[in-house]
């Protein structure tokens, strides 16, 4: 009887034990060091094939927990995976601190794109481990990465200005922690102002991008900067040839729970590169970074910052101009994980730009000003369902005002103070992001642009879809097709036919003549046949419409300041990768691409339309802390016009008619067809060698740096009227030194 009773009490019982009710595991991983929150960290169920991947703060939600799975695996590249064991109590949600150390080892880099494996076209997630990799005249510099990347761009070796696939510089956005960027050079592009010593991961997308970005057509490059250390102080820097630069980071309150950053750089000799660079131009510059932030462990962070960062250049010749320019902005944002199923993004920033054309006694130079302040609020709120699908709905209000001075070659001046208001909305759902078949569908809407459109007002469009779809034939492929709808309201006031210019001068287009658009289409395929090895391919197409140029040749009133055409570009970019982690990477990206524009009846090659491009780099460490690297660059040439001959003209005073005997004939030139000669092919061979010297409490770090060995002579511009030919950068060598206490 007791046995049968026994036996009756455990018939009854193990039901309920197997109907009780999944749980939800929220929370972040973290460095166990430095309390750094990881971006894009993987987190599992041991045993089992669930999981997810953690957002680019580091947070995750797992969800559909059952009892029977006691513990989570977290893991990232270049850190030691760990189990940690779930302690439930009872239905409620557990908040988890996943505390993940570092590993001796560098393992293999892992392309994850967007927040999931399977696939946003056109995206690279950029890590300080890549940075490392890079090969600069400035050590590790962010934008020197990118435009190493396959449908990358620029129109000089040393240029941070880049092109992306097709589209001018004004087509792309830039964003520090989701505050705007609108000039990112220093030294007139010799570098950029985001140093590697702040980025804790990049976000790049060359196209195909998702609904949660909008305003440019051609690319995004969102730069996340680091949090800090919440354990112990800690303070690092470089020296080299031409800069300095120092971080210093630690405990905010000493709870363990918060931390700053500040960080301050500046040229060491502004008159280095003169006796290198072909324009002789002195520079000075000057960074500053700052950021606080509470963490709230599991659930959510505040961050507070501020940036700065200026430009200035005093030519000595009086014929020549000297410029100006900088970049302010300051932000509040934070990230909260509510509930067990929502994660909740906000922002509220200011930004502020301004750059200046300063003439002195030319007349053939104007004074020309660019002044944009921008104050926004972004907010962001993405849900996921026991299915792991996800859905964004987010807002972006940004309120600019755009101040600009332009004077086109005949004197005639466009001066204007615009200011804007641009209420954005967009949608986005993602099903199955970690199956065999999953899709990204995507609504952005520009509020004020929405309601012209349906109120019949010129100007006006409708909500921009974003498609994705995804097919994983195998777990080692992902085929990908993506279409969208682009739009933006700014343009660049700059003579598309002028090989260098400081910065662009940008202004929101006429209200009446609609918004720049682009419809795009990205077919993809991305291969990862080893753990060491990963292949891309991507061929893509767009359409450009309604693109605005300023009207250079404007010389009565009533003629128009702007005028409007149209373009397209095609290509193919391949991207091949085999990382052996500590003592061997080589990689390599290969571009294809046809570029037109259509202006006033021409059709022609813009500046920046390089047929062929080819990028390989490789390191390897013969000895422990010793590596060599090296990038070579090949690329077809440039487009440019070429002078078809020359006439003479007399200037004379028409006063003084009988002078018109007595006066010379000038040479006037008479130029061809637009842009339809080429520059020879560029290349370049780059060398570097560093040493990492580890004391135990300190750390050094040597580094050397040979830019251009070969000595090639590469074409820089040719000067139309003198036939002179300008080069860039032959053999420089740059030496750094970086310490870490």
């Amino acid at each position: 009887m007791k046995v049968f009773c026994f036996i009756s009490i455990l018939l009854w019982a193990s039901p309920l034990v197997a109907q009780e009710p999944a749980i939800t595991i929220t929370g972040a991983v973290v460095d166990s060091a430095s309390g750094e929150r990881i971006p894009y960290a993987s987190v599992s169920i041991v045993g089992t094939l669930a999981g997810t991947m953690a957002d680019v703060n580091g947070y995750f939600i797992l969800r559909n927990v059952h009892p029977e799975n006691a513990s989570v695996r977290a893991s990232a590249v270049g850190y030691q995976s760990k189990d940690f064991r779930v302690e439930r109590h009872g239905d409620e949600p557990v908040i988890m601190n996943l505390k993940i150390p570092e590993s001796p080892m560098t393992m293999p880099t892992v392309e994850v794109v967007g927040k999931s494996v399977t696939g946003t076209a056109g995206t690279t997630i950029i890590t300080p481990t890549q940075l490392q990799n890079t090969t600069g005249i400035f050590k590790n510099d962010v934008v020197q990465y990118v435009t190493q990347l396959p449908g990358v761009v620029t129109v000089s070796g040393i240029s941070s200005q880049y092109y992306v696939r097709g589209g001018g510089p004004d087509e792309n956005l830039v964003l520090l922690d989701g505050m705007q960027v609108y000039n990112l050079s220093h030294a007139f592009g010799l570098l950029s102002f985001v140093d590697p010593m702040i980025v804790k991961v990049a976000n790049f997308s060359v196209g195909g991008f998702q609904s949660e970005y909008g305003g440019r057509l051609s690319s995004v490059f969102d730069i996340q900067t680091i949090d800090g250390d919440k354990n112990e102080f800690k303070a690092k820097g470089t020296f080299d040839l031409l800069s300095t630069d120092a971080l210093l980071t630690g405990p905010l309150f000493g709870d363990g729970n918060s931390s700053f950053v500040a960080f301050y750089r500046r040229p060491l000799f502004q008159n280095t590169l003169q006796k290198f660079y072909s324009l002789g131009l002195p520079f000075d510059y000057d960074d500053g970074f700052a950021k606080a932030t509470v963490d709230f462990p599991g659930q959510g962070h505040v961050n507070a910052e501020y940036m700065t960062s200026g430009d200035r250049v005093r030519q000595q010749s009086v014929d020549e101009p000297d410029f100006t320019w900088g970049n302010n902005s300051g932000a509040v944002s934070g990230s909260f994980i509510v509930g067990d199923q929502f994660d909740l993004k906000f922002s509220i920033s200011y930004t502020s730009y301004r750059a200046e054309q300063l003439p002195k006694q030319s007349q053939d130079v104007g004074y020309q000003l660019d002044e944009i302040t921008t104050p926004s609020f972004y907010g962001d709120v993405t849900s996921f369902s026991d299915s792991r699908d996800q859905f964004d709905l987010g807002l972006l209000f940004t309120f600019p005002t755009y101040n600009y001075t332009f004077t086109n070659k005949y004197g005639g001046s466009i001066q204007e103070n615009v200011p804007e208001i641009e209420p954005q909305i967009w949608t986005k759902y993602i099903f199955n992001p970690q199956g065999r078949f999953s899709f990204e569908v995507g609504l952005r809407s520009d509020m004020q642009r929405t309601f012209q459109r349906l109120a019949g007002a010129p100007g006006g469009y409708l909500p921009e879809p974003r498609i994705t779809v995804t097919v994983k034939p195998e777990d080692q492929i992902a085929l990908y097709a993506n279409f969208g709808i682009y739009h933006q309201r700014i343009m660049d006031l700059n003579d598309e036919n002028l090989v260098f210019t400081p910065f662009d001068v940008l202004a929101p287009l006429p209200e009446n003549n609609g918004d720049e658009a682009s419809n795009q289409y990205v077919l993809g395929c991305k291969m990862e046949p080893t753990i060491l090895t990963s292949v891309k391919i991507e061929l893509y197409y767009k359409t450009l419409s309604n693109l605005a140029e300023v009207n250079l040749d404007k010389v009565y009133d009533y003629e128009s300041d702007f005028i409007f055409g149209t373009g397209s570009a095609y290509g193919a970019d391949v991207s091949v990768k085999y990382d052996a982690g500590e003592s061997f990477y080589i990689q390599g990206g290969y571009s294809y691409s046809y570029t037109t524009r259509s202006f006033s009846g021409e059709t022609y090659f813009p500046r920046y339309d390089v047929r062929d491009q080819l990028n390989l780099s490789g390191g390897v460490e013969p000895l422990k802390d010793l590596w060599f690297r090296a990038r070579l660059k090949l690329t077809s040439g440039l487009p440019y016009t070429p002078v078809s001959g020359y006439f003479g003209t007399i200037q004379f005073d028409p006063s003084d008619l009988p002078s018109y005997t007595n006066q010379a004939l000038y040479a006037q030139a008479l130029f061809g067809k637009i842009n339809s000669a080429r520059l020879p092919g560029y290349k370049s061979l780059d060398l570097s060698a560093s040493y990492d010297l580890n004391l135990g409490w300190t750390s050094f770090n040597l580094q050397g740096t040979l830019i251009n060995l070969l000595d090639t002579k590469n074409v820089f511009y040719i000067n139309n009227i003198t036939g002179n030919v300008v080069y860039q950068l032959p053999t420089i060598f740059n030496l750094s030194l970086g310490w870490n206490f």
